[in-house]
């Protein structure tokens, strides 16, 4: 809006509230005021406050208010409902009241700068979207509505002789319908009750509410228990990154494509996760089958021969192609395909691969991931490769760390270029979009928060099985937890649970000068915050990690192997014993040690069995604990060791055979036997 037309809107409520006396005689004739209706010269501008266009498509008069085509560029899931609000769902509240209540609204969106709590510079552009503000005004409402609904009792008579401004409530009366709210008093309400108590409200209801809205008391509602958490078990977490890598990689080695991640090609190839198909497929049944889905679907020709190669035993004498059931039939013998199903679940679990593997490695909000256009979203900053939504991309001035970029690491190059390849049979650019081919009629779109998580959910049903995904209880937000959950863990000495973190720790490291992942003291709690702003839910995960990282070196009941196993178990049995004795369950034992620290402190030298004299500098460093059971005899492992020794076991077997290497291979063979014994002591199968 213009700045003239923000003045005027200004002018407008501010004479609205020097008018009170006024107005109010005649506030039963707001809705309907006509044009030749005789006002009061002091209020003859009231015609222009109440035909006020307070958003594109909503004037001041009327009860509801839609801001859909005020916000330039939603996320899908803002639009529609939680961009408009109806003034008719609060119908206990007086005429006059919520026309002090829509001008602060107004007032609200349109001048946000004025109710910061600190003096903001005039040159310092500040916004809030409105359906922050209208879910801030919702949650007033409801309990404005309710403290005349309570009042009420009184008759409507004197309600409207006594409460003629919000000015005119008592802080009695609120505190009275405070006790005994049925909604919860969160940060909405809160924030609205702020806004009634502002200086700066005096210019909109002509005089301060004098209430101590801090000081009131709620009643306590119980928050449900949520029975799942907010982040990936780090079991699932190394199922889901192992299996969306592994799919990809298997992809694009099929169609004979570079893979950016060598790391990922080396474990690829180690432990031989090549998917078994019952069919051909290579380049040229991908391309077949992109012509079949486009064909099938309606396109013409023309747009098809813009898509993929129209070869040309699927055309008749005259160049046009056979209707799509004879194509079909053509590829049957061709590529060895006994129904299409087959391929179809393939190309989607590719697909869906390529999806998750973006998400879980960059820890991107639901809206953001909904942005992600194929074709555009890998650009390179300050020399660095980083993703972007489509909203922003080319708005670099203005981002910030996990905001508006994010660094895309070789297996996500490889995702984005597998879905690029499959994107062409959709006809969507969009990543997280519908599997199934966009008629030539229909624009292609992306998903809302409710799409991406029956997305997400087909393909954890796959990957984790229907109960295990049933449990976890997926919501949109669990990729941006997981991530921060697994950097907290890597900060606390906890070996990565995938090796693609260490490459995403590596280049986020160097992007935003946190330091690399080859120092001590790692930083990654610090990247963590980033990714998740809100200071206690970000706690609250760092908590979990410290709570693991007890868990997975002082569990008198852990899974420990080595000589000195037992002697350690012994060691954790007595310590425990004495506070289990007392009534401490053994997670109130393992929160204490919490509290305590213990849980950022390098306890590797206090278990080893060995003593500082002892150290082996040769022994490979597996965790905090730099222990080898197969080397040395007081090493101490637990469970938490095994992604360190598949990545000894991976990289050792992808060097054997290779040019430069056969001078070596007795020490390969046996840093890979070594390895391997290392994971069966741990119960891990090894092909």
């Amino acid at each position: 809006m213009e700045n003239y037309n923000i003045d005027a809107s200004v002018s407008l409520v501010k004479s609205f509230a020097q008018n009170k006396t006024v107005l109010i005689p005649i506030i039963e004739q707001f809705n309907e005021l006509k044009n030749d209706m005789e006002l009061p010269a002091t209020v003859s501008w009231l015609p222009s406050l109440l035909n006020l266009q307070v958003t594109k498509k909503s004037q001041f008069h009327e009860n509801v208010w839609d801001y859909n085509e005020d916000y330039l560029n939603p996320p899908k899931s803002v639009q529609g409902a939680k961009l408009r609000i109806n003034f008719n769902d609060y119908p206990c509240i007086p005429n006059f009241v919520m026309t002090e209540i829509k001008c602060l609204l107004h007032m609200c969106v349109l001048t946000p700068m004025a109710f910061k709590k600190t003096k903001v510079k005039k040159q310092d552009r500040i916004s809030t979207r409105p359906n922050t503000v209208i879910a801030h005004f919702e949650a007033g409402l409801r309990y404005i509505d309710k403290v005349f609904q309570d009042l009420s009792s009184l008759g409507q008579e004197f309600i409207n002789e006594r409460f003629q401004s919000l000015t005119d409530v008592l802080d009695n009366d609120f505190r009275t319908t405070a006790k005994c709210f049925e909604y919860v008093a969160g940060n909405e309400l809160r924030k609205f009750l702020y806004y009634l108590t502002h200086p700066y409200t005096k210019n909109i209801l002509g005089s301060c509410i004098e209430v101590d809205f801090e000081s009131m008391e709620w009643p306590e509602h119980k928050q449900k228990k949520r029975e799942a958490k907010r982040y990936f078990a780090n079991e699932d977490f190394e199922k889901l990154a192992l299996h969306s890598t592994f799919t990809v990689i298997d992809f694009l080695t099929r169609l004979s494509k570079d893979v950016e991640d060598k790391t990922a090609l080396k474990h690829f190839n180690a432990f031989n996760k090549r998917r078994d198909l019952n069919f051909n497929f290579n380049e040229s049944t991908l391309n077949d089958y992109i012509l079949l889905r486009l064909w099938s679907k309606g396109y013409s020709q023309g747009f098809i021969a813009s898509k993929c190669h129209v070869p040309r035993e699927f055309c008749d004498p005259f160049g046009k192609l056979y209707p799509h059931r004879e194509v079909r039939n053509i590829m049957n013998g061709k590529h060895n395909i006994r129904h299409f199903d087959h391929v179809r679940n393939y190309i989607n679990q590719v697909y869906y691969s390529s999806a998750i593997i973006t998400a879980l490695l960059t820890g991107m909000r639901p809206e953001e991931l909904s942005e992600i256009r194929i074709s555009s979203c890998l650009v390179v900053h300050e020399g660095y490769d980083v993703l972007v939504s489509n909203v922003k991309k080319n708005d670099f001035e203005n981002l910030k760390l996990f905001d508006d970029k994010w660094v895309a690491i070789a297996i996500i190059k490889d995702a984005i270029k597998a879905a690029s390849m499959i994107s062409s049979l959709k006809n969507n650019d969009f990543l997280f979009s519908n599997v199934d081919t966009v008629s030539p009629t229909k624009a292609a779109t992306n998903m809302s928060s409710s799409g991406i998580k029956h997305f997400i959910d087909n393909y954890l049903n796959v990957v984790l099985g229907k109960e295990r995904t049933k449990s976890i209880k997926f919501n949109s937000y669990m990729f941006r937890h997981s991530l921060a959950y697994q950097l907290h863990r890597i900060e606390l000495g906890l070996p990565f649970i995938s090796f693609q973190l260490k490459h995403v720790v590596d280049r986020v490291g160097k992007y935003t000068s946190f330091g690399s992942s080859s120092g001590t003291t790692l930083g990654y709690g610090e990247i963590a915050e980033n990714i998740i702003a809100n200071k206690s839910m970000n706690k609250s995960i760092r908590r979990d990690a410290e709570v693991e990282r007890i868990k997975t070196v002082m569990d008198p009941d852990g899974v420990y192997v080595g000589p000195n196993a037992k002697e350690h178990k012994v060691r954790l049995n007595k310590v425990f014993q004495g506070y289990m004795e007392v009534g401490y369950t053994k997670d109130e034992i393992f929160d204490a040690m919490a509290d305590q620290g213990m849980a950022v402190i390098n306890v590797g030298t206090g278990f080893c069995f060995g003593g500082m004299e002892d150290y082996d500098e040769s022994i490979p460093c597996i965790g905090s604990l730099r222990c080898n059971p197969i080397r040395c005899k007081n090493a101490i492992v637990g469970k938490a060791n095994i992604p360190k020794w598949k990545e000894v076991y991976a990289s050792n077997t992808a060097l054997l055979g290779k040019d430069g290497y056969e001078d070596r291979k007795s020490q390969l063979l046996e840093a890979i036997e070594e390895a391997k014994q290392v994971l069966i002591y741990l119960g891990e199968a090894v092909d």
